[in-house]
């Protein structure tokens, strides 16, 4: 912001303020015009003797907030300084309620006693990102006051000591969860609510095979879950599914074929940053505790996940870290940091089981601090991100995180990951039994799942199906080419017995062919025949099928229909679903 001088500061004034402000200085105000009293003011509060004979009376609590502005450059968004202990609270009244509660008198605060000797100001203005009402002293004023060299506000966080009781680490499971996602809707046919959501029951059949299943009671529809609407969101936000034009929700082939093949470390790794770059998902609008309420008031859940990023970055990679140390950091350093314009009056929020509205900042740690805590048990431990400490093995809240090697990656550190077992094939037995080992290509088996059914006696285990291969073949595939899919998934160890079952089962495809065509009739050969002489006409003709009938494609009969009328044939369609 550009500095104010303070003339037009005082030009702005009532007159009743301008007549404090000379009182609390000695000077007379009786018959004085706002012009005069300016001009006397301005005089007056920029000689140096009077600076100096009001900071040699000055208490000590005025001079310390005097001090912390001067070292914030002499200016500060308004409730930053009325928010500090060395601040505290600038009444607004109006003239006529300044002049009867007379606040000059007896100020409540700092920042009263330094607005009424006329040596703070408010204003409108831009300080970095935030834009709004600022409180700043005038540059003739800031120029003669001592210079004050500002305490450095460090984000400092110190490690535990000890290791928690109780932990509960983080891995790949959301990658493995994606998978099961894309497997689902590769094979089934979902037809999505309002164009993108899960059904309730196909929301059950997935979270059946998740790694990390959620609660039965939040599966009544997508946005009642948690951990596996935010996986959903985060496959739509990579495009890797959609809703296709015959209404069904799959999986989007050349991209999923694409990520499924770089390693999962590296898949782990798209998911965090999509999470934090994504401009729609709202992790305040998730909290169950909370209860946001549209009013008109919007947040951006980017600032708040970008700022935390920078916050992460300090904390030490390998050591474990008090949740209640990190969460007073923020507060102390960056605490309106969803917030840039420090309105929080104008947010409404209640808290879900009270319904106490949590307006002002002394509900701080009900809303910013809920999400704050929101982030480590949800979004960051599912992401990999962070592991959780625990007071006790069988608490649910973590008083403790520690970042992982898959966050302290993400977050730019130099990390060593986990190993991560190479690709190896799977193994099909003489009988049909598929076996993935870890390492397995996941692309592979995206197109496994769809030629059998899963063994319940374990995880990882299949079962040729004939059925499944059937329903693939009258996709359009042959079993030639199924058989040489599984011979590079096997490393070329297919058994000659599943070679032959296979074909078996597919020796009775497409001896049949039912093709569905519309048929157009004429009363006499010989229209048809001058029908098809015609270009305009034969072009919509698929094949004939006797000397009176032609089948047409139904995708094409209006253009035929059209086309008919236009060469003067006026067709009668025999269907009206036609």
């Amino acid at each position: 912001m550009k500095h104010h001088t303070l003339r037009p500061s005082l030009e702005e004034h009532p007159l009743v303020l301008l007549r404090a402000i000379a009182a609390a200085h000695g000077i007379e105000t009786s018959n004085r015009r706002s012009e005069e009293l300016v001009e006397q003011l301005h005089q007056h509060l920029t000689r140096p003797e009077t600076i100096a004979r009001l900071l040699a009376e000055m208490d000590p609590a005025t001079r310390a907030a005097l001090d912390f502005l001067v070292a914030s450059g002499g200016q500060l968004p308004s409730h930053r300084l009325q928010r500090d202990l060395l601040g505290g609270e600038l009444r607004q009244l109006g003239a006529g309620a300044m002049e009867r509660a007379r606040p000059w008198e007896t100020p409540i605060s700092a920042t009263e006693r330094l607005f009424y000797l006329g040596l703070l100001y408010s204003g409108f203005g831009v300080i970095e990102s935030f834009r709004g009402q600022l409180l700043f002293i005038p540059i003739d004023i800031l120029e003669q006051l001592p210079p004050v060299e500002a305490s450095p506000v460090m984000f400092t966080i110190e490690p535990l000591a000890g290791v928690p009781p109780g932990q509960r680490g983080a891995s790949l499971e959301l990658v493995e969860d994606a998978f099961v996602v894309l497997s689902d809707l590769q094979r089934r046919s979902v037809h999505p609510v309002k164009g993108r959501y899960l059904p309730t029951e196909a929301l059950h059949r997935i979270n059946e095979r998740l790694a990390v299943p959620e609660p039965e009671v939040a599966l009544k529809q997508e946005r009642d879950t948690q951990r596996l609407a935010l996986l959903l969101h985060l496959l739509r936000a990579l495009n890797l599914i959609e809703e296709t034009r015959e209404g069904l929700l799959k999986p989007v082939t050349p991209r999923a074929r694409r990520w499924l093949q770089v390693p999962r470390p590296r898949r782990l790794l798209t998911l965090q940053r999509a999470w934090a770059d994504d401009p729609t998902w709202n992790d305040l609008w998730r909290i169950a505790t909370l209860r946001p309420e549209a009013t008109g008031w919007r947040n951006e859940p980017r600032l708040a996940r970008a700022a935390l990023v920078r916050w992460l970055r300090l904390v030490p990679p390998d050591s474990w870290v008090s949740l209640a140390e990190f969460i007073k950091a923020v507060k102390r350093v960056d605490p309106d940091f969803q917030r840039p314009d420090g309105d929080y009056n104008s947010w409404y929020i209640r808290h879900a089981e009270s319904g106490q509205l949590l307006h002002g900042w002394e509900n701080w740690d009900q809303v910013e601090g809920t999400l704050l805590r929101y982030f480590f048990a949800g979004p960051l431990f599912w992401l990999g991100v962070v592991e959780l400490g625990y007071l006790a093995p069988s608490d649910k809240q973590p008083f403790a995180f520690r970042l992982t090697p898959y966050g302290a990656r993400w977050l730019g550190h130099e990390a060593e990951l986990p190993p991560q077992p190479e690709r190896a094939p799977v193994i099909i037995a003489a009988d049909g039994t598929i076996t993935v080992p870890p390492g397995a290509d996941d692309w592979e088996r995206l197109h496994l799942e769809r030629l059998s059914l899963p063994v319940e006696e374990g995880p990882g285990e299949y079962r040729l199906d004939k059925e499944r291969l059937i329903e693939e073949l009258m996709e359009g595939t042959d079993v030639e080419r199924v058989i040489r899919f599984l011979e590079h998934a096997t490393n070329n160890f297919l058994p000659e017995p599943v070679r032959e079952r296979l074909r078996g089962w597919a020796g009775g495809y497409g001896r049949i062919t039912l093709d569905p065509f519309v048929v157009l009739e004429v009363d006499d050969p010989a229209l048809l025949r001058d029908l098809q002489r015609q270009p305009a006409l034969a072009q919509h003709f698929h094949h004939v099928l006797g000397p009176r009938t032609v089948a047409v494609l139904p995708d094409v009969l209006p253009l035929l229909t059209a086309a008919l009328r236009k060469a003067g044939y006026l067709p009668r369609i025999s269907s009206g679903e036609l």
